[in-house]
């Protein structure tokens, strides 16, 4: 990996990651669902929709490249042309990330510097300082490492399902096929990043990578499971560090008759206002969640068996 500061974030802090891999790795990715996509997901989903196999990617923080047209898709293209050029790869071999601040254009002549910067002095993943370098409004790294998986990612305000506001990266030495990756990749998705909230509000930036370096043989049972569990760290720790959030919820409903009803119930809860002020307030209201339970028209519930 290679970090630099390109003059993105006001702070002066490092806001720019180059993640670069001596020989092509195995990538699932999924995205926002937002229809408001960022001009880098719009250019990485292009690549990942496509191919599957890549060399490098780039995070810029502090701006999020989105709402910015033809030329914001023009800076991404530019970002992974610069970054194949300095690591003497292919272009389409470069995945572009962004995050940060909507509806202004990258100062893209520093962001290029950076990019120069960071190829230039490529050291070991650091899963701390990564993260560090890709947050905006963090208040702290996210990150979390298991014998068959690790990763680092950020996310702390626009947080919500479909996928969470964030982005996330996850390693795994296992060698797979892309057909099993991806079968990982989606059911960790959906039972981690997909299943939590903060403000309700879906981000134009997210996205997730599960990554398969290919360096060994292991049983897909554990690769799966260390994956879950690195996952479920770091989406535990951007609900803690949610913007203005000062209590963790976790909803438990038992005994569905499936699983979409749990989950939609449990999203009726989790995003109820009035639920969110008892607890802050940490005022035991049971009623504020029967209400919630009790508002979705396509699950009704019976009233009388309520404990």
């Amino acid at each position: 990996m290679g970090t630099a500061r390109a003059g993105i974030k006001h702070s002066g802090k490092k806001d720019l990651l180059v993640v670069y891999f001596e020989k092509p790795v195995l990538v699932s990715a999924v995205y926002t669902k937002n229809h408001f996509k960022a001009s880098s997901v719009i250019y990485s989903k292009g690549l990942t929709d496509k191919r599957n196999l890549f060399r490098a990617f780039v995070v810029n923080s502090g701006n999020a490249n989105c709402g910015t047209g033809k030329e914001g898709l023009k800076h991404a293209q530019m970002m992974a042309q610069r970054v194949a050029q300095n690591l003497g790869i292919k272009p389409e071999e470069v995945l572009v990330f962004s995050t940060g601040l909507i509806g202004a254009l990258l100062p893209i002549g520093n962001v290029l510097e950076g990019i120069d910067k960071a190829c230039s002095e490529l050291k070991p993943l650091n899963l701390r300082e990564a993260s560090e370098v890709i947050s905006t409004t963090d208040r702290f790294p996210k990150y979390a490492q298991r014998d068959y998986a690790f990763g680092f990612g950020k996310g702390a305000g626009m947080i919500h399902p479909n996928m969470g506001t964030m982005l996330a990266y996850i390693f795994t030495p296992a060698k797979l096929t892309f057909d099993t990756l991806r079968e990982i990749h989606l059911r960790v998705t959906e039972k981690t990043f997909n299943s939590i909230t903060v403000d309700g509000c879906t981000s134009t930036n997210d996205s997730f990578l599960l990554i398969s370096l290919g360096e060994e043989e292991i049983p897909v049972e554990k690769i799966e499971k260390d994956t879950f569990e690195v996952a479920k760290k770091i989406s535990k720790l951007i609900v803690a560090d949610g913007e203005g959030a000062t209590k963790i919820g976790i909803i438990e409903v038992v005994n569905a008759k499936s699983e979409e009803k749990a989950k939609a119930l449990a999203e009726r809860v989790a995003t109820s206002q009035l639920v969110k002020t008892a607890l802050f307030g940490c005022d035991p209201n049971w009623g504020r969640i029967a209400q919630a339970v009790g508002s979705l028209p396509q699950y009704p519930i019976d009233p009388d068996r309520l404990d």
